[in-house]
């Protein structure tokens, strides 16, 4: 227990710093997931068909029910949720993605409650089993936490067979990507979540699977840490050649020129291999997992994975979340966010 919650401190702190250097709110959801890992109760299971009444705590949740045709069940969702965005317009919030509403929560009257482990949910978790609420916690750390967790929701709203063609299909998409970066050299990449200090996606993570899939290398998995603070001649040190920065927005301009000016001689300043990240596909374990390992691979290497001209914004197309599991072709952070 002790270890449990000096790491949801630790990851609190994460959150801060991110978040003071201007990180993106949209990464809350990704440094989360160093938070107590919390798992479904175990007396808790769906009847047959699944349930009417969902409520989804975390955006990667309300993803996946829409790409598994079952959006019409939602009944609330967290006040991060905003995709597909026309389809989450109108249905009643649940509080912020770190403090939940019990209140609100139990007047929606939901047959179940789907989220992650997050650093701040945790008591609110515990009240709404308390009342007898059904809440099913699902992980999203690694690529294999996305699987089971689109398995497990797709239990409890009733699609069984859909949740397991759309894990099939997107793994597929990965593995297209994973071929085609096979096929070129591999690159140093650092991807930034946070400025002063500098913090890192480090080792054991979604962000970290995904930039080996792209045909990438995590110069900062090599710290043995989840989060690693990098010091300046550390980044130095690793060389990278590619850095994607999830501390700015698509908009930092100058910004971000100035930020990595200090770090001149590394290669991919030098060479202009800096990219602003600017999707949410990449910060958020679910539906749109193909989506983000095409956006990496065209990122490390400079064009898309099917060898056009790479384009770091988020696919027109707006992935498998946007109306139904078979709507993509295959091959193809603590309490400052409180009120999200």
């Amino acid at each position: 227990m002790a270890e449990r919650e000096r790491a949801a401190a630790r990851s609190r702190r994460v959150v801060r710093t991110a978040l003071r250097s201007g990180l993106v709110l949209a990464l809350a959801p990704c440094l989360a997931l160093t938070a107590a890992r919390a798992v479904a109760s175990p007396s808790a299971e769906p009847p047959p068909g699944g349930v009417r009444r969902v409520v989804s705590l975390a955006p990667s949740v309300t993803e996946a029910v829409f790409a598994l045709e079952r959006g019409d069940r939602l009944v609330g969702i967290s006040t991060f949720c905003d995709y597909p965005p026309d389809a989450v317009r109108g249905i009643p919030r649940a509080g912020s993605y770190l403090t939940p509403s019990v209140e609100t929560i139990v007047s929606l009257r939901p047959d179940v409650v789907l989220g992650v482990p997050t650093p701040g949910n945790q008591a609110a978790v515990e009240q709404l089993r308390g009342l007898g609420l059904n809440v099913v916690i699902v992980g999203e750390q690694t690529l294999a936490d996305t699987w089971d967790a689109i398995r497990t929701i797709g239990r409890w709203v009733g699609n069984d067979a859909g949740a397991d063609a759309l894990v099939a299909r997107l793994q597929g998409r990965i593995d297209a990507v994973r071929r085609k970066a096979a096929r070129g050299p591999r690159r140093k990449v650092l991807f930034a979540v946070g400025h002063d200090p500098l913090v890192a996606a480090g080792t054991g993570l979604y962000i970290d699977e995904l930039i080996d899939v792209a045909g990438g290398v995590n110069v900062a998995a090599a710290t043995g840490a989840t989060w690693p603070r990098l010091s300046l001649e550390t980044v130095i040190a690793a060389g990278p050649d590619v850095i994607v920065d999830g501390a700015m927005g698509s908009e930092a301009g100058g910004a971000l020129d100035a930020y990595w000016a200090p770090y001149a001689s590394v290669p991919a300043v030098r060479e202009g291999r800096v990219h602003a990240q600017r999707s949410e596909a990449l910060l958020r374990p679910g539906p749109r997992v193909g989506d983000a390992a095409e956006e990496l691979y065209a990122l490390i290497h400079g064009r898309a994975a099917g060898g056009a001209a790479a384009d770091a914004g988020d696919p027109a197309g707006g992935g498998e979340a946007a109306g139904g599991a078979g709507a993509v072709q295959d091959g193809a952070a603590g309490e400052a966010v409180d009120g999200r």
